[in-house]
């Protein structure tokens, strides 16, 4: 028997013609926790935090001081809720990748029962003649008796779905932050200016998407393999507190590389609002300090001695 390692989220059972991974179902449970505690807290609320409560209050303080230097005090406050609850929910759905049974709790199959639940999809848009035909074409012989372990449970940025479809929502809130700061046309011109950089830009806009979901989805499965191979290392090594000290090691980065992955997310999804809303990320009082550096100065009446600010001790 072996850790099945797959790139893909295991298909656990269907909901009619949908399938639901293990991921999905950690993402549920992620989004579930992250409601009931929000909840909790916002009805518990004092005036002298607690400790979770002052918890959630430095993280807000951290992304609310993020989005206003980004895009500006009235801007940037409008971001807030947005940016604020994908760092919390990226962050949250890192850290769920490294709790005991997430990846390690789950049921053994026969490796061609499980290639099967993970190709389900494909296989109800393929028609038989075709399904037989890349079954023929397989080239590895099958071995009887071989199991492998399907979790329960695996970090939700663990499947490239579940980052593609977050950047799929970024993307299409940049689009409207930018029409609805230039219009349809004047989108259009914002990126064209200089008319010959409109290919680059239009190909620059569609490109966010893949980068935006690979680089997350990369950072934390590559994650869970190092996690699964410093385990079995450590674990044949059998020396003293190796197979403890190693995996607790490895953990701490892997928290430490969740919170940095959600904080760039967060922060690009800030940044891509912010350069497509463009001149409405500025704050109405930098206008107005502008204004007054601008002002003219009041002239001296012929003969007035010039007037200063009084000293403090005056």
């Amino acid at each position: 028997m072996e850790i099945h390692i797959s790139i893909a989220a295991e298909t656990l059972f269907h909901v009619g013609p949908v399938p639901v991974t293990n991921s999905m179902l950690t993402m549920f449970i992620v989004m579930g926790l992250l409601l009931i505690g929000g909840a909790a807290i916002a009805r518990g609320a004092k005036l002298t935090p607690g400790r979770w409560q002052g918890i959630f209050e430095v993280a807000a303080e951290f992304i609310l001081s993020l989005v206003e230097s980004t895009g500006g005090r009235s801007f940037g406050r409008r971001l807030f809720p947005m940016i604020g609850a994908i760092f919390i929910f990226i962050a949250i759905a890192n850290y769920s990748g490294v709790l005991p049974g997430v990846g390690t709790i789950g049921v053994y199959q026969s490796r061609e029962s499980a290639e099967e639940e993970e190709a389900a999809g494909e296989e109800i848009a393929a028609t038989g003649d075709a399904a037989a035909q890349l079954a023929a074409e397989d080239p590895r012989p099958a071995v009887e008796g071989e199991k492998v372990l399907v979790p329960l449970f695996r970090a939700p940025n663990a499947d490239l779905n579940m980052t593609l479809a977050m950047a799929l929502v970024t993307f299409t809130t940049i689009q409207i932050a930018g029409v609805r700061a230039h219009g349809v046309v004047g989108r259009i011109k914002h990126m064209a200016n200089p008319p010959f950089l409109f290919p680059i830009e239009l190909v620059s806009e569609f490109g966010r998407i893949i980068s935006l979901s690979a680089r997350l989805f990369g950072n934390v499965f590559a994650g869970e393999v190092l996690l699964a191979v410093m385990y079995a290392l450590a674990n044949a090594v059998r020396i003293a507190v190796v197979p403890l000290f190693v995996p607790v090691v490895f953990i701490g980065l892997e928290l430490l590389f969740g919170t940095i992955q959600a904080l760039v997310f967060a922060l690009l999804t800030a940044i891509y609002i912010t350069m497509a809303g463009g001149d409405h990320g500025h704050d109405a009082h930098a206008h107005g300090a502008a204004d007054d550096h601008h002002a003219p100065e009041p002239e001296l009446e012929a003969g007035a001695p010039a007037r200063f600010p009084a000293a403090a001790g005056d």
